[in-house]
């Protein structure tokens, strides 16, 4: 490959901050959640199941079940963030059933171009250089 074949990724895309977005929900909303974050284009979510942080003898009476969240682990863009946060305020405001917690974690370093295409949601078909040129006309040769 000839070094004018070579045009590093960030020269011809545009790169964005990501964060990793963490919600705790209640048990049963991870999927909404999930789903929320994939329509603003975040690439995959991790719903993991968790129980309440508070000792057992914080609760009102000893029989008292311990409350079952989900807590869903997402990354997306910068840009995206403030408008997923104001739908998240609004559903979390909606009713006790629906309420939670969400917080930000800014990625600063990422190994790859690969693994950010992949985080990034970046969906660019690259074309393959060709190599082999003599080769592809020799082919055509003997067509």
């Amino acid at each position: 490959m000839n070094e004018k074949d070579y045009v590093p990724f960030e020269r011809t895309h545009r790169l964005r901050p990501l964060y990793l977005v963490i919600a705790v929900v209640g048990r049963g909303q991870g999927d909404a959640i999930s789903g929320l974050f994939l329509n603003h284009e975040a690439y995959f979510s991790v719903i993991h199941k968790g129980t309440g942080t508070a000792p057992r003898d914080f609760y009102a009476f000893p029989g008292a079940a311990v409350p079952k969240k989900d807590v869903v682990f997402s990354i997306i863009k910068q840009d995206k963030w403030p408008i997923l946060r104001n739908i998240l305020k609004e559903r979390f405001a909606i009713s006790k059933v629906s309420s939670g917690v969400c917080s930000v974690i800014p990625i600063d370093a990422i190994s790859g171009v690969s693994i950010y295409k992949m985080l990034s949601n970046t969906r660019q078909f690259e074309k393959p250089v060709n190599k082999y040129p003599r080769a592809k006309k020799e082919a055509k040769k003997h067509e």
